[in-house]
């Protein structure tokens, strides 16, 4: 079985520590860190956020660590969640939409949303 793929890189986090959790991925889906994703309130199941923009956020976590489709796939089979950060504060310049980097306006709805409706902060770090 493959493991995720944990980097040693500086934490998204940029202040406080991070709070973790862990969801069940999608089948046949990869993911990357930082990317903003949505849990399926009845089944936890992540998906990415399609939405991202304006009043129609709807993220709810940060993935936490780089997932290819086939080990989301192989974890789903040996009954293994992936893992999230579901608290702390964050550098909105690695967060990211289905691996991709936010736009300024993307940004600005993203931080909003985090205020409003999340226990994760967005910050700007320069």
């Amino acid at each position: 079985m493959v493991d995720f793929n944990y980097t040693t890189e500086q934490p998204l986090a940029v202040d406080v520590a991070p709070i973790t959790d862990s969801v069940v991925p999608t089948a046949a889906t990869a993911y990357k860190r930082g990317d903003l994703l949505v849990i399926a309130a009845s089944t936890n199941v992540a998906t990415h956020s399609d939405a991202g923009t304006g009043a129609q956020a709807d993220w709810h976590v940060i993935c936490l660590a780089d997932v290819t489709a086939e080990q989301a796939t192989a974890k789903i089979a040996a009954g293994v969640e992936m893992p999230v950060y579901v608290a702390g504060k964050f550098d909105v310049a690695e967060v990211k939409l289905n691996g991709v980097a936010l736009t300024a306006s993307q940004k600005l709805a993203a931080r909003a949303y985090a205020n409003r409706s999340t226990k994760i902060t967005l910050s700007v770090v320069k």
